[in-house]
């Protein structure tokens, strides 16, 4: 009897903290603490790959992050499940979660061979200490000792019960003809129950991997047997934008693409890039880069996680005239797809240039130049970079499957395809 006694008491401690990291985090991917720096999180061993993994099977995720805090920190790790729409779902965690409820990240390690002294942690999961026993939304939660919270990620766990293709249409709303991309999409789903599709199924789409972007809760529009189409008209279509501007800092012996100058002082380099300009108004010319993504290298050294320094890089944009009521920020991955004022640029009248230093560890980095209105904080990438529906972009289909009764979303289908490939 006191044995059971002790076991439940653990189990409801864990409940509750489990609950305490719930009410402090939001449900995306942030990084709560300023120490916090290069934070990957992607299927292990592919490194540009969005974190979405079948369910039972033997794939893993892989986190990644650096401390650049003077003291080796203990970091705990939980799970929240989600519904589609990024809300908390009614499980509890003994529900969803096989194994410990919270876990520590062990082992972590030292930077050698740099300039900016750091502690690496590294999490792989599922893990035999704790793993997943439904699909859907899930958000990674990374905590201290106090409780506080380090940095979430978003992550998706799928049951493939569905088969998905794709039909890429050009946009049938003439204005958005040259600088938009719309296709069609149907879903066959002889592996599921369904009595009525339309109130089942729902559809999400990513441009990307980006959140900020989604077309969410799209419900099937026709009904074929046991196939459902979404063919509808400037429903599914996103702005093209342009390929990714980028610059290579995998190395600092010497300037590679993108930088303009390379300083080395006691405890930090300092990385200066050649000046952007805006490229609205320029014609359309095809670029090979991440979509937006960034990486984590060093073509100098055997150990891109620990061997790879930092260095304060300085982006600057080239414009005459300010713009009126607006402010320019650096976007992409490397801002987890965010406004952040980390990554905001100050205008400098004398030089015409707006300009921005930002700490970055060794990689290559692909990133864009937002305008956020100062009045109704709208973004837009119409007035820096422009929209082409030649660009190259990937698109994330996401089918989510609630029948009656049940108390959240199951993701039964993921499907990504090349916008320039079609594959």
């Amino acid at each position: 009897m006191h044995k059971h006694f002790i076991i439940l008491f653990f189990v409801l401690i864990q409940s509750v903290t489990a609950l305490a990291q719930r009410d402090n985090i939001v449900y995306d991917d942030s990084i709560y603490q300023e120490n916090i720096h290069a934070v990957q999180f992607h299927i292990n061993g592919l490194i540009l790959t969005q974190p979405i993994v079948e369910l039972n099977t033997s794939a893993t995720l892989r986190l990644g992050f650096d401390d650049l805090g003077e003291e080796v920190q203990a970091y705990y790790y939980t799970l929240v499940h989600c519904n589609s729409d990024w809300t908390l779902s009614e499980l509890t965690t003994l529900e969803y979660i096989n194994g410990f409820e919270e876990e520590e990240i062990r082992d972590p390690a030292f930077s050698f061979n740099t300039l900016t002294e750091y502690t690496h942690y590294e999490l792989q999961i599922p893990n035999r200490n704790m793993s997943w026993t439904k699909s859907g939304n899930y958000i990674l939660v990374v905590y201290d000792e106090d409780k506080a919270p380090v940095l979430t990620r978003r992550f998706l766990v799928v049951e493939p019960l569905v088969k998905i293709a794709h039909q890429m249409n050009r946009p049938v709303v003439m204005k958005k003809f040259r600088s938009h991309q719309e296709f069609d999409f149907s879903v066959s789903f002889e592996g599921l129950q369904v009595k009525e599709p339309k109130r089942e199924l729902k559809a999400t789409i990513l441009q990307n991997g980006r959140w900020d972007t989604a077309i969410k809760d799209v419900p099937p529009y026709f009904l074929y047997d046991r196939e459902v189409v979404f063919d509808y008209q400037d429903k599914i279509v996103f702005p093209a934008g342009r390929e990714y501007r980028f610059v290579d800092l995998r190395t600092f012996l010497y300037e590679a693409e993108g930088v303009l100058s390379i300083e080395e002082f006691q405890d930090i380099y300092e990385v200066t890039l050649y000046t952007d300009k805006v490229r609205n108004n320029e014609a359309y010319s095809f670029l090979r880069d991440a979509n937006g993504q960034f990486t984590i290298e060093n073509l100098n050294r055997n150990n891109d996680q620990l061997e790879s320094d930092y260095a304060m890089v300085l982006f600057s944009l080239k414009k005459s005239v300010q713009f009126k009521d607006a402010e320019v920020y650096l976007y992409g991955k490397m801002t987890d797809w965010k406004i952040q004022d980390t990554y905001k640029m100050t205008y400098n009248e004398e030089s015409g240039y707006y300009l921005a230093d930002v700490l970055l560890k060794q990689g290559y980095y692909n990133y864009a130049y937002a305008v956020v209105s100062n009045k109704d904080k709208s973004v837009t990438f119409d007035l820096t970079e422009g929209n082409w529906h030649e660009t190259e972009n990937n698109y994330t289909v996401l089918i989510y499957y609630r029948s009656f009764g049940d108390r959240y979303d199951r993701l039964v289908g993921t499907y990504t395809f090349n916008s320039f490939t079609g594959n």
